[in-house]
């Protein structure tokens, strides 16, 4: 198969990240989103040297002011768009955007081509990234939005509880508590692309860069597509063990507290934050 490319280096990085999470089963059809925050200095480089001719596009009002991303560009997938038509179509699955106006609206000014607009979860993604930018003092810049089988499936076996769901994934691999610490943290059944959820999100990304959207999927923050995918990958397999786990009969043991203390206390300086519920 020939290396894809595009004159637009993070396009080049996203078309394959977004068009294997299509492959491992994550984002069917145009369902879930994805979009990157990029370095404002190299993405008007980029432009000016390859799409000059382009003007950006009116200007539209966002339905939650975030005056933390004014002028910040932005590389989303489009509403109605699929993850499975990235690497053919990238320029019709992907747009690039600018938060304009003090942070009340935005504008696009790449992509698009079929006349796409931003993915419907926009508003959720923007207050993610800019409570994850100030949380992370700039590290995370990639939001997914993504439907996976097994962690769905969780939300329709366990209480929708963040504790509970976070406990069960860290008992059945080891790694579970290195790779995600933070824990998840899980949103009620909401409409999606409402205010609504953005706001009960919100809440949440505050103390976590995963979120559970109760039997609607995973969204999570991270700064590069190998960490995101990691990410999501470790935490998909760990609630596949668990339902297998719960289909035999249900847990006769599990990793223990003190294996979680010694894990946190060996793997602590690479760890994104320090594992709350490790006690009782």
């Amino acid at each position: 198969m020939a290396t894809f490319t595009h004159p637009i280096s993070f396009v080049k990085e996203a078309a394959p990240f977004v068009h294997l999470c299509w492959k491992m089963g994550w984002n069917e059809a145009n369902g879930g989103n994805f979009s990157w925050r990029l370095p404002t200095q190299e993405i008007e480089g980029i432009l000016a040297r390859h799409y000059a001719e382009l003007q950006p596009g009116p200007t539209v009002p966002m339905p939650i002011d975030e005056p933390n991303l004014d002028g910040e560009y932005f590389l989303v997938t489009g509403s109605g768009q699929f993850f499975r038509h990235a690497l053919e179509r990238p320029n019709q699955v992907f747009g690039i955007v600018q938060i304009v106006e003090g942070g009340r609206a935005w504008r696009q000014v790449w992509g698009f081509t079929s006349g796409a607009r931003p993915t419907s979860e926009f508003a959720t993604h923007l207050v993610a990234h800019a409570i994850r930018k100030r949380l992370s003092d700039g590290r995370e810049r990639m939001i997914l939005h993504a439907h996976l089988p097994e962690f769905i499936a969780l939300s329709f076996l366990e209480d929708l509880d963040s504790r509970a769901l976070t406990r069960a994934l860290w008992e059945k691999m080891p790694e579970c508590i290195v790779i995600f610490p933070d824990g998840v943290r899980v949103v009620p059944l909401l409409l999606p692309g409402t205010v609504e959820i953005a706001e009960a999100s919100a809440l949440e990304l505050e103390k976590s860069r995963i979120i559970s959207w109760s039997h609607h999927g995973i969204f999570v923050s991270e700064e590069s597509p190998d960490k995101i995918f990691g990410l999501v990958e470790t935490i998909e397999k760990a609630a596949a063990i668990h339902r297998k786990v719960l289909s035999a009969g249900g847990p006769k043991r599990a990793i223990s507290d003190d294996i979680l203390r010694e894990l946190t206390a060996k793997f602590g300086p690479i760890m994104v934050a320090r594992p709350e519920w490790i006690d009782g």
